[in-house]
């Protein structure tokens, strides 16, 4: 398989699967009658995670407050401009990516992640478009077999990361 076909074939299904939790995400829960909140310590452990496997590759979901994938490759830059609220990990025969929904961003985040991948050897490409409530806009940097893509607005972002085998 091509290195476009897998990119357009990952990127579309993780767009997909990303527009499908970031509208569950505004789904609100029904309220309970005469029930008291339970205090959750900080250290209490709500991740979610579900993995799907198939013959030609797998597929992991995880709903959790994190700063960076473990497994994420070296070569791309952490990002530390919001906080980490999905991450959908893909593994096939062609490569891997790692999708990740991102929220509560600062005004200038796809700018400084940006030069954050120039830093790191990354050739980019970008449209941004400066707002009120953030920028907007797309940056993509490529360095060997990585591909990385962020596409934000105003407070929220999606970032993906591909690394062809």
């Amino acid at each position: 398989m091509s290195r476009q076909v897998f990119s357009k074939t990952t990127g579309g299904l993780c767009l997909i699967i990303l527009a499908g939790f970031l509208g569950a995400c505004n789904q609100k829960a029904p309220e309970q009658q005469n029930a008291s909140p339970e205090p959750v310590s900080a250290a209490a452990d709500n991740t979610t995670a579900v993995t799907i496997e198939s013959g030609k590759g797998s597929v992991e979901i995880t709903n959790a407050v994190k700063p960076w994938p473990d497994d994420a490759p070296a070569d791309v830059p952490k990002y530390l401009y919001g906080t980490i609220r999905k991450i959908i990990r893909t593994e096939t025969p062609e490569g891997n990516s790692w999708d990740m929904a991102i929220d509560r961003l600062p005004q200038h985040a796809l700018r400084d992640y940006e030069a954050a991948l120039k830093a790191k050897g990354f050739e980019t490409t970008s449209m941004i478009v400066p707002e009120k409530e953030g920028d907007r806009g797309s940056v993509t940097g490529i360095k060997g077999a990585f591909t990385v893509v962020l596409i934000g607005s105003g407070g929220s972002m999606s970032l993906s990361i591909i690394q062809k085998q």
